[in-house]
C-alpha cells in the first residue's frame, strides 16, 4: 500500500472527513522515512484530485468524493517523495498544477541562455498564477526560455506567500548552500548559487531537494503551530 492509500484507507475509516491531526493521529508511520510526516500527509490531501477541503470553525476538513478517480498525484508519486522533478515529470507536473496550485514552482533559465554572472540562477515563487508571471519574466529579462524543474505542494492551511518569503529568507541565510540574491537586471526575486550548476542534473536536483527539505520544515513547524492555537 503507498504512502497516499494508507492516508485514504484512514481517512475512510473517519467517515471520509477529517482534519490532518485527526488523520496522523490514526496513521501508522513506522515505516516512513520523513521526518515530517504531518507535513508529507496535508501536502498529499491538498493536491489530490479526490479530496476537497472545507474550512470549518478556524479548522481546514478533508473530505473525500469517492466518484472521483484515483487522484492523479497519488497513482504517480514514488514513495517518500514530495516533489517531482526534471523533464520526464513534465506530465503528472502539469495535472498537480491543474488539480490544485497551492505551491511553488520552482525555475531556472534554459542552458543555452549564457550570463557574464559566477554561478547559477534559479527562482522560486507561488503557483497560482504562474503563466501571467512567466511573462512578465520574460519581459524584464533577457532570459528566454524559462525552464520550470518542480513544484513543491504547500498545505492549504498555510499562507502561501507567508511560506514563500520565510523560503526565501531560509535559503539566502543558511550556510550550506551558498544561496544570495542576484542583483543583476530589474527582477530583485532571482536568487543565485554559487555551490550548485542547474545545468548539471545531478547537482540541479539536489539542490531542489535541499530547497524542499527546507521547506519541510517550515510547512511542518507551521502545522504544529496551528494545532496548538486550535488546542
Amino acid at each position: 500500500m503507498t504512502q497516499y492509500e494508507q492516508i485514504i484507507d484512514v481517512l475512510k475509516k473517519l467517515g471520509g472527513k477529517a482534519t490532518v491531526t485527526q488523520i496522523c493521529d490514526k496513521m501508522d508511520f513506522s515505516q516512513w522515512k520523513t521526518k515530517t510526516p504531518k507535513n508529507s500527509v496535508s501536502r498529499y490531501l491538498t493536491c489530490s484530485s479526490q479530496i476537497k477541503q472545507e474550512k470549518i470553525d478556524n479548522n481546514y476538513y478533508y473530505i473525500i468524493d469517492e466518484t472521483i478517480p484515483y487522484s492523479d498525484l497519488g497513482s504517480s508519486r514514488k514513495e517518500n517523495d514530495d516533489i517531482k522533478i526534471d523533464e520526464k515529470e513534465e506530465v503528472i507536473e502539469e495535472k498537480i498544477i491543474e488539480i490544485n496550485n497551492n505551491g511553488l514552482y520552482f525555475i531556472c533559465l534554459s542552458s543555452d541562455v549564457n550570463l557574464p554572472v559566477a554561478g547559477s540562477l534559479f527562482k522560486i515563487g507561488r503557483a497560482g498564477d504562474l503563466s501571467s508571471r512567466m511573462d512578465n519574466y520574460k519581459r524584464g529579462l533577457p532570459f528566454d526560455p524559462i525552464r520550470q524543474i518542480a513544484f513543491f505542494p504547500v498545505p492549504i492551511e498555510l499562507n502561501l506567500q507567508k511560506i514563500e518569503s520565510e523560503l526565501r529568507t531560509t535559503l539566502i541565510s543558511s550556510d550550506d548552500i551558498g544561496i544570495n540574491r542576484y542583483v543583476g537586471g530589474n527582477q530583485r526575486e532571482w536568487l543565485q548559487t554559487l555551490f550548485y550548476d542547474i545545468n548539471d542534473r545531478n547537482q540541479r536536483n539536489e539542490l531542489v531537494l535541499k530547497v524542499n527539505e527546507y521547506l519541510n520544515d517550515i510547512i511542518e513547524k507551521k502545522l504544529n503551530e496551528i494545532e496548538k492555537e486550535n488546542n
